[in-house]
C-alpha cells in the first residue's frame, strides 16, 4: 500500500495511549472472525472492495481489525487518509489499473479529526466515480449503518457502492475480552438508481459459538457477482487463502511485518 499522505488520529483521539496494532493472523489467533472468512475480505479487497467496520461501543476492535486488513490490499494500492474538519480530498485522478483507498478513520461527529455531513456526503460521491473506502462506525447492525449514512445525507444509490458493512461486539468470556465480527452484510445496487439491496453472507452464531461463512450457494452466487467472477473461481480463491491462513497459524507467523512477507510471497 502506498500512503498519499500521512494519517491524522487513525486510533482516535481519546487522551490514552493508542491499541497495539495486531496482525491478521493474531486477529484469527483470538477467534476474531475464523480462516474463511479473513479469506473472503482478501479476495475482495484485491478487488477494490469498499467496507465500514461498525460496532456502538468503543474499544470494540474496528480500527484495530480495518488496519489488519489493509495488509490484503495489493501492494500497488494508493491510500489517502482523511482528516476530519476542513478535509480537501486532495485525491490523484482515478486509475484504472489499480485501486485509491479513502481511509476514514471514523463517520461522527464525535470529534473534529472525524468525518461527518458534507464530508461523508463527499466520501461517497468519489466512491461512485470509482475511489474505494475504509472506515469505521459506531452502530449496531448494517440497517442502523445505512440509516445514519442517509441521516448525513448520503444518497441510498452512493451507499449502494459500499461492498460490505461489517459489525463487531464485543463481551467476556472466561473473564477476558473476546472481540468478535457478528455479521457481514454484502451491499449491492438495487434494481432503481435510489435502491441498495443487502445479503447477508456471514455472522456468528452465540448460541453453539460457530461461524457461518458464505453456508448457501444463493450467497456464494451473489458475491461472486459483486466481485465479477465465476462462483466455481471464487470458491477456489477462497478455499486456496483460507488454507494459507491457518497454516500461518500452525506454523506461528503471527508478527506483522511477517504476515506481510508470507503475503507477499503469496502473491508471487
Amino acid at each position: 500500500m502506498q500512503a498519499l499522505n500521512q494519517p491524522v488520529s487513525w486510533w482516535g483521539w481519546h487522551g490514552w495511549d493508542h491499541p497495539e496494532p495486531l496482525s491478521i493472523a493474531q486477529i484469527l489467533e483470538r477467534g476474531t472472525m475464523p480462516a474463511d472468512l479473513a479469506a473472503v475480505f482478501w479476495l475482495a479487497l484485491e478487488r477494490g472492495a469498499s467496507l465500514i467496520l461498525a460496532a456502538e461501543p468503543p474499544s470494540s476492535g474496528k480500527t484495530t481489525v480495518l488496519t489488519a486488513l489493509l495488509t490484503f490490499l495489493p501492494p500497488d494500492t494508493r491510500a489517502y487518509f482523511t482528516r476530519g474538519w476542513g478535509e480537501t480530498f486532495d485525491l490523484p485522478p482515478i486509475d484504472g489499473h489499480r485501486a485509491t483507498y479513502i481511509l476514514v478513520n471514523e463517520i461522527s461527529d464525535h470529534l473534529p479529526v472525524y468525518s461527518w455531513g458534507p464530508y461523508v456526503v463527499r466520501t461517497f460521491e468519489l466512491m461512485a466515480e470509482g475511489y474505494s473506502l475504509g472506515s469505521t462506525m459506531h452502530a449496531d447492525t448494517p440497517q442502523e449503518v445505512i440509516e445514519q449514512l442517509e441521516g448525513e445525507g448520503v444518497p441510498r444509490g452512493n451507499i449502494a457502492h459500499l461492498t460490505f458493512i461489517v459489525t463487531l461486539s464485543v463481551g467476556y468470556d472466561g473473564g477476558r475480552i473476546v472481540r468478535r465480527v457478528n455479521e457481514v452484510t454484502l451491499l449491492t445496487p438495487g434494481a432503481r438508481p435510489e435502491e441498495v439491496r443487502t445479503t447477508g453472507i456471514a455472522a456468528w452464531n452465540a448460541r453453539d459459538g460457530s461461524f457461518s461463512v458464505l453456508a448457501s450457494a444463493s450467497q456464494r452466487a451473489e458475491l461472486a457477482r459483486r466481485l465479477g467472477i465465476a462462483v466455481e473461481q471464487l470458491d477456489e480463491e477462497l478455499s486456496t487463502r483460507a488454507v494459507f491462513l491457518e497454516d500461518l497459524l500452525r506454523r506461528g507467523v503471527a508478527g506483522i511485518a511477517a504476515v506481510d512477507r508470507a503475503v507477499a510471497a503469496y502473491r508471487t
